[in-house]
């Protein structure tokens, strides 16, 4: 990026705000669908559903609100009520009458004194009827309403069974017809509530509008508007963006934010630890909204479905699940031909060939994602094997070479193995490329990123005396059972499951209960 006049206000400031006017770029097909669904003769509801910070609220302000003034010119009124601010529903309904009432009245619609008790009525009767009563009245003057409820995931935890039922009709009841758009990160199937045998259908009077990231014509546009800000944008730059946040609006907003910032303090001047510097002070804001998302993925149950998916090996992830997250645009499918980044067992790029690949929004969230491995109990007797294995490997190194010491130790005891030493050195590397990449999100012991064939090479075929008395049997047994383990593992965990014969797995199944026996066995003690 380069800022050819210095003194230009930073046009990336209103990041995480509603976008409008010339910030707001693309999304004409999802807009286009709104205008479908909502604005035509015949209408319905539609449910915006999405990502946090995905730019769910900025897509209906500048498809519907922008559009207010004209469209109240046909008598089509929009009310915007944001419904995280209420904590029950009868709030919520006092303010829906408050805010059309003021629009009615704004408007000088020469029935508004036939109307404007409406609020005290339900404000002593505490009845459906009364705003019944109000959307009726409209209704025979021939005015159209649209509601939208931001934030209707609060709705879930406020709203009773009748509540839903009672958006219900009034959305699809002819004496009403109020046009509801919902913006959420749930679905509304998620977000309404049953009431034991009763089952509410609010859902089946919504179309679902899912928003995802920026696809290619949104980021051209993108990149085309900064030109209008006195920026220039090189496209070295655009690919580090794209690696780090993908088509995410909101993060590629912080991220130009930030970067312009810091060109204005530097007079425009970078150097090569430019870029790390930037992206050092937004790791934590990336990471607080990554865990946002995680934790909506988690109230879905989808994530440890998109770790499946996207690192493998898949276990129990059903269509279903699938096509959720891809809707999400949490995960695309990639190319088996095309490369991406991923951090596995060696640094640097990793390429699959699987038939079908998925990664997450962003290279940089993929290889995120890697470090939440160990949150996912998929295969739990293969994962909770490896766990066991670095366990006590650690003990071993805590009780044989002092602790926190035990790197210099090794390399000392070791120093005439060439083999053992690059060893070390290679989980250094895995080591220094993901602390440099996650900070303290990513371990310090470098025994957490060691794999089947690094345990036993590097520790237990090291000190088989020590270990001997755990395992059991010899050392020449162990040596094939860990080849067999390390052999299948990357076929696993990289869904090439197809790869590995019956027998290879039953083998590698009875291995893990082994071992975990006698670790657990050697602990007992």
């Amino acid at each position: 990026m380069v800022i050819k006049t210095l003194n230009t206000e930073n046009p990336f400031a209103d990041y995480g705000n509603i976008i409008e006017g010339n910030r707001f770029v693309g999304r004409k097909s999802s807009i286009a669908t709104i205008y479908n669904r909502v604005l035509g003769n015949s209408f319905g509801n539609i449910a915006i559903i999405g990502l946090p910070r995905i730019g769910k609220s900025s897509l209906v302000w500048n498809a519907l609100m922008v559009k207010k003034s004209e469209l109240a010119e046909k008598n089509i009124l929009i009310e915007w009520i944001r419904v995280s601010k209420y904590n029950n529903t009868f709030d919520f309904y006092i303010q829906l009458i408050e805010s059309v009432l003021k629009t009615v009245k704004n408007r000088g619609y020469d029935f508004y004194d036939d109307i404007k008790s409406v609020k005290s009525e339900f404000i002593q009767t505490k009845n459906f009827g009364d705003i019944e009563f109000l959307f009726a009245f409209l209704r025979s003057k021939n005015v159209r309403v649209i509601v939208v409820l931001d934030e209707f995931d609060q709705f879930g935890l406020m709203g009773k069974f009748e509540d839903f039922q009672f958006l219900l009709d009034l959305s699809t009841f002819p004496d009403y017809k109020v046009c509801i758009v919902t913006i959420s990160r749930k679905t509304i199937v998620e977000i309404e509530v049953n009431d034991g045998g009763a089952i509410s259908n609010f859902h089946g009077a919504f179309s679902d509008l899912r928003l995802g990231v920026f696809n290619d014509e949104d980021l051209l546009e993108y990149w085309k508007k900064a030109e209008d800000y006195q920026i220039e944008i090189s496209e070295d730059y655009k690919n580090s963006v794209n690696y780090l946040v993908g088509g995410h609006p909101f993060f590629i907003d912080l991220y130009n934010y930030e970067v312009f910032n810091k060109l204005q303090k530097t007079n425009g001047q970078t150097s090569s630890e430019f870029t790390e510097e930037v992206e050092s002070q937004i790791r934590l804001t990336l990471f607080n909204n990554f865990e946002n998302i995680l934790n909506l993925l988690k109230d879905e149950r989808l994530y440890t479905k998109a770790i499946q998916l996207i690192l493998g090996p898949v276990y129990d992830v059903t269509s279903i699940d699938e096509q959720k997250l891809l809707k999400y645009e949490f995960i695309k499918l990639v190319d088996s031909k095309l490369k991406y980044v991923i951090l596995k067992q060696d640094v640097g790029l990793k390429t699959r060939h699987n038939d079908s690949s998925y990664v997450c929004f962003s290279d940089y969230f993929t290889e995120l994602m890697n470090l939440k491995l160990s949150d996912v109990d998929y295969w739990p007797l293969w994962n909770q094997t490896e766990k066991s294995v670095r366990e006590l490997i650690k003990e071993y190194l805590e009780e044989e070479m002092k602790g926190e010491n035990w790197e210099l130790s090794y390399i000392k005891k070791h120093e005439r193995s060439e083999g053992k030493i690059k060893g070390i050195q290679k989980l250094d590397d895995v080591r220094t490329y993901t602390k440099k990449k996650f900070g303290h999100l990513a371990s310090s012991h470098l025994v957490d990123y060691t794999f089947p064939r690094d345990m036993y090479d590097l520790f237990i075929s090291s000190d088989w005396n020590w270990f001997e008395k755990i395992l059991g049997e010899t050392k020449n047994e162990w040596s094939k059972r860990f080849s067999t383990l390390a052999e299948i593992r990357n076929p696993i965990a990289h869904n090439n499951s197809e790869f590995i014969s019956p027998d290879e797995l039953k083998s590698a199944k009875k291995y893990c209960e082994i071992i975990l026996e006698r670790i657990n066995k050697w602990k007992d003690l």
